[in-house]
């Protein structure tokens, strides 16, 4: 009787776990959509790159040219989206977004590729 109730103890604990564990899977991978969606300053250049990845449709704005995207995946392990990206040309190419978390975890960056060219973003500022 009591090796029953250890096993249905053991049973429960497990279920458990991976209930929390999906959910904590689940919020984070919405979490690094929303997360990058916004308006980003070049590090180098002038301009800027307007992300919505948060809700449809999904569009990246660079140099005024509107590019529809869908999102191919999530690695929450490297805090990266992966993109497919609609060229002007009707194309579709392969875009990645990756998070660059400051020493302290309060901020990012973000590690922009696209077009064969790699550049970071600066979260815009009001000033």
């Amino acid at each position: 009787m009591k090796t029953l109730l250890k096993l249905q103890r053991v049973k429960l604990t497990v279920v458990f776990i991976f209930m929390v564990s999906t959910l904590i899977g689940c919020s984070s991978a919405e979490n690094l959509q929303s997360q990058v969606s916004g308006t980003w300053d070049r590090t180098q250049g002038d301009g800027t790159v307007e992300i919505n990845l948060a809700k449809d449709p999904n569009i990246l704005k660079l140099y005024d040219k509107i590019y529809p995207a869908s999102i191919d995946k999530i690695d929450k392990g490297t805090f990266t989206v992966y993109l497919k990206v609609e060229t002007t040309a009707g194309q579709m190419e392969d875009w990645t977004l990756r998070q660059i978390w400051d020493d302290n975890g309060s901020s990012f960056k973000i590690d922009f590729h696209h077009n064969g060219t790699k550049e970071i973003l600066e979260a815009r500022t009001n000033t």
